[in-house]
């Protein structure tokens, strides 16, 4: 997946605009990018702001998740990168606000983990941590037969950067708008 910033920021600010005018309140909207991702957060009509994250999923992908079983450290070196790039952001997200997405990448770990697809699905963070933990099972040696959890590249970065997304900002799920 191609992007700019500039796409990934007009996503983001979509996003926002379709959940705002679905739930109200405070809404933080997120879209991944190959190379960056975006953040708008907000309660007005209007986001706040749209913030882009230096963290594209494909480049997360291809630095981290080129072998097929990449190992521990590759999987924590990765865990490491991505905590590094959304931190700063903490203070910027409302913590009362409800997050929400439009992202293909996201709708795509959606019907992986089994939750119910289309628009209004909502992805608890339980149901990410345990399709994380399936997907780290398999990367450090338990035979795929088990498990039908997409194993490429950027399934395994995009699931990852949802849950550290998700964990460190307390957010309870994310609903796809």
């Amino acid at each position: 997946m191609s992007d700019t910033s500039q796409d990934t920021n007009a996503r983001a600010h979509a996003t926002w605009l379709r959940a705002r005018r679905q739930w109200g309140g405070p809404i933080t909207a997120l879209e991944f990018g190959d190379t960056a991702s975006a953040v708008a957060v907000g309660a007005r009509s209007e986001p706040d702001r749209v913030i882009r994250l230096d963290l594209g999923v494909g480049d997360l992908a291809r630095r981290h998740f080129q072998a097929p079983r990449p190992g521990e450290r590759a999987i924590e070196a990765a865990i490491a990168e991505v905590e590094e790039r959304i931190m700063p952001l903490r203070p910027l997200v409302p913590r009362d606000s409800r997050c929400a997405t439009a992202d293909p990448r996201v709708m795509r770990i959606v019907e992986a983990l089994g939750v119910t697809r289309g628009a209004g699905a909502c992805l608890g963070t339980d149901a990410v941590e345990q399709g994380f933990n399936r997907w780290v099972s398999i990367a450090l040696g338990r035979p795929a037969t088990q498990d039908t959890i997409p194993l490429d590249p950027d399934f395994a970065a995009s699931l990852l950067v949802l849950r550290e997304w998700l964990h460190h900002f307390s957010f309870d799920n994310i609903h796809v708008v």
